[in-house]
This record gives C-alpha cells, structure tokens and sequence, in this order.
C-alpha cells in the first residue's frame, strides 16, 4: 500500500512538472482560442450565469498572455482541445482560481469541456439532382458556389451566423456537368469548368444575389476538371483530360479572356491545378499519378515545369498548397495524402509524411487558411480533419467526418469563419462547424 501512495505521488508530481509545457504547446495552436471561445458559447447557452462568464473572461486573459491578436480569430477544433486549459484554470495544484467559485458548477463546466464533439453539421444543403462536384467559398461575401454533374451552378446565401444557406440562384449554361467552380479572390467573378471542355466565365451581381455569363473559354478538346485564378494577377488556369494546362489571361474589365499558353507534360488527363498564395508557383496533379510544379516568370509571360513529384500509385486529384508554410498536399486514387516540402528556391519538393486513414480514393484536399488543419474528402463518404504538426512534416487524424450517403467529391474551408463545406455524391452539400 505504502509502495502504491508513492507511485501514486510521484506520478502527480510527474505530471504537474508537465503540464506547464503542455499548456504551453497546446495553447500556442492557432486553433485553440476560437475551439474555446465556440465550448464557452456551448456553455454559456446551457449555464447562463456569472460563473461561466468570470470562467470565459479568465480563459480569454490567459489566452492574450499565449496567443496573438490575430491568432485569437483562427478556426475550429474539437472541444477536447479545450480539456487541458480547462484543467489549468479550474484548479492550479488542486485550488480552484476563482476567489468565489460554484465547485459543483465548475466540475460540470470541466466535464462538458471534455466531452464536447468534433465538428458536427449544422446545414444540409439540397437542391442539386446529382452529385456535387465542387464548391467554393467567396472570399469576402457570404456566399458558397457549388457545382454539379445536374449541369447547374448554384450559388447559395449564408445566414448570418453561418448555420444555414439559402439558393439564391441556379445558373444552367453548360450543357454537361460543371466539375469546377473558382472565385476571383478581388473581382466579383467566378469560373467554372465542365464536361462539356469549355471554362465559363460570371460575372456576380453587386448584392450576390445572382450571376450573368460574359464569356465562355474554348480551346480544350476534351473535359474541363479544374479552374483556379491566381492570386493576384489577371490570370485563369484550366486543367483537362487533353493532357493539358490553358493559361488564360483576362481581359481589363474582366469579361473575357485568350489563351495565353497551353502547357504540356503530364501524359494522362489532368485532374486538379492549383496557384500558390503568395508565389509565381502552380501545381498540377494528373491521372499520370504525378503532381508537376510550375514556375511563372514574374511578369507572367511564361511557365516552366520545374519539378515532377512522384510517389503516388495512383492518380492525383486535388492539389493545394498551405497559405503560409512551404508545404503542398495531395490526394490521390491510392486512398492517401501525401505532404510535400518545397525546396527554398521552390523548384523541388520531397514527400515528408503519407496520411492514410480513408478506405477509397482521395477526392479533395483543402488547407484552413489560418489554423493548423488539413480537410480531405474521400469516396469512402467521409471527411477527416487532420492536425499539422508543428513543423509540417506530419499530421494527426483528429476527426472522421461522416453523414454523406455517397463519396465526398469536394471540401472548402470558409476564408475567415469556423465552417467547412463538403459536397457528395449523394447531390447534398453540408456545412460543419
């Protein structure tokens, strides 16, 4: 017995020489204050009295002390993020913080942080009669794009705290399926891609409420399966089952546009292409089970395959690089993500971790733009969010996502609040939170 209170003793020393820098790793995660802050309006809702407030107000005057400004607005997590700060704050070596606390109120407040569930869907979007092919989100307005193989664009209004979304429009102009939809990141246009190998161009209204046609872009000879703007300069990419990448360079007011160059390399169909953030850098990802690298010369007037990625068994579907970290990912038809680390000249990058975890082909991958999270969708019909480690060159499988009836053919993060959406096969879009 006496052997059993010493191990039992040196095990709580242990763990309160620990907990200092576990707190401290932990409350430096981007995504920590916002997954805290959701937990306490969860609590505030079902405790509304001044002891939950005093506990928020202590947590958020923790968090300053760790965190930055900035930092503090950032996304998402499961409520168990909050388990360890909980702890920190409720009791510091068995003495509760707070001067006047309800013991029971705050043992029940730690119990419900602990226990509080990943991401849960708070929308079921419906509308579309068959798959959802893709989605974006726009990036300053309250509007969700979603593209479908019914032939249809629609455009889809959020509710002002995000739990809901009203079709607000549902633009039928191609004659095939609509596989790609891409938002101009400060112009009010969008693009689409579809089956039937043209790349159209939208022009939104000023209110959102609705989308005219200005332009449709001819030139690939077969299905158009990707379309993204860059980022800053006046230029659209299309990948296609021709084998081929269209660069496409707008018109001054943005209601036309000419090939500029048609790229060459991958041997099989092109399935995905993808502008960095910041840098003169495009990604592709083809059936040809490689993902290419492209260089932009800075005035936009020719590209370059600088690199050729091999690793995956299978073909590569989605593409994305981080908003910050010199890092990509990819997923592929072999059930797996793959990260890479760009080289500091960005002309290479090595494979430094295989997420595997789905059982189907890996549709879409998709970066938070401020958190530390990756979101896949996979035809296995789930979403998985996976936590980056610190230096990027791994991540952990935090949350499997399920409630689709078919594949996850798309996820997208909004660009500044805690959702995600993802679109299936089942012709639904959900938005978790």
């Amino acid at each position: 017995m006496k052997r059993r209170r010493e191990g039992m003793a040196n095990a709580v020393v242990e763990r309160r020489r620990r907990d200092p820098q576990l707190i401290g790793d932990l409350v430096a995660r981007p995504a920590f204050l916002h997954a805290f802050q959701s937990a306490m309006k969860q609590l505030q809702a079902v405790f509304p009295s001044r002891y939950t407030r005093s506990f928020a107000a202590n947590a958020l005057h923790a968090m300053r002390s760790r965190v930055s400004s900035e930092d503090r607005l950032l996304l998402v997590s499961a409520g168990r993020l909050c388990a360890m700060l909980a702890r920190r704050l409720l009791c510091s070596n068995g003495e509760c913080v707070f001067r006047n606390p309800l013991r029971l109120g705050t043992s029940v407040l730690c119990r419900r942080l602990l226990v509080l569930p990943s991401p849960f869907c708070v929308a079921t979007l419906k509308g579309h009669g068959r798959q959802v092919n893709s989605m974006a989100f726009h990036p300053t307005a309250p509007l969700l794009a979603s593209g479908s193989h019914d032939n249809a664009l629609r455009l889809w209004k959020l509710s002002s705290n995000n739990s809901s979304a009203t079709c607000v429009a549902t633009l039928v102009f191609h004659s095939e399926a609509v596989v790609s939809v891409a938002f101009h990141s400060t112009v009010l246009l969008l693009a689409t891609g579809s089956h039937d190998g043209t790349v159209r161009l939208w022009k939104l209204s000023s209110n959102n409420s609705s989308a005219t046609c200005v332009a449709t872009l001819r030139g690939h000879t077969d299905i158009v399966t990707s379309v993204a703007f860059h980022p800053t300069a006046p230029l659209l990419a299309s990948g296609s089952h021709d084998k081929t990448v269209k660069m496409w360079l707008l018109s001054s007011n943005n209601d036309s546009a000419t090939c500029a160059a048609t790229l060459k390399g991958h041997i099989y169909a092109i399935r995905c292409v993808a502008f960095h953030p910041t840098l003169q850098l495009m990604a592709t990802g083809s059936n040809d089970n490689t993902v290419r690298l492209w260089l932009l010369t800075p005035d936009n007037s020719s590209v370059s395959c600088v690199a050729t990625l091999k690793g995956h068994s299978s073909g590569v579907y989605s593409v994305a690089f981080h908003p910050t970290a010199p890092l990509l990912a990819t997923g592929s038809g072999d059930s797996t993500v793959r990260l890479w680390l760009l080289s500091c000249d960005n002309s290479s990058a090595t494979c430094v971790a295989t997420l595997k975890g789905h059982s189907s082909d890996v549709s879409s991958v998709a970066f938070h733009p401020t958190a530390p999270l990756l979101a896949t969708g996979s035809y296995d019909k789930t979403v998985r969010l996976w936590l980056l480690s610190c230096d990027n060159s791994s991540a952990t499988c935090v949350a499997t996502l399920k409630g689709h009836s078919s594949g996850v053919y798309s996820v997208a993060f909004h660009p500044t609040a805690p959702l995600l959406a993802s679109g299936s096969g089942d012709s639904t879009v959900r938005l978790l939170r």
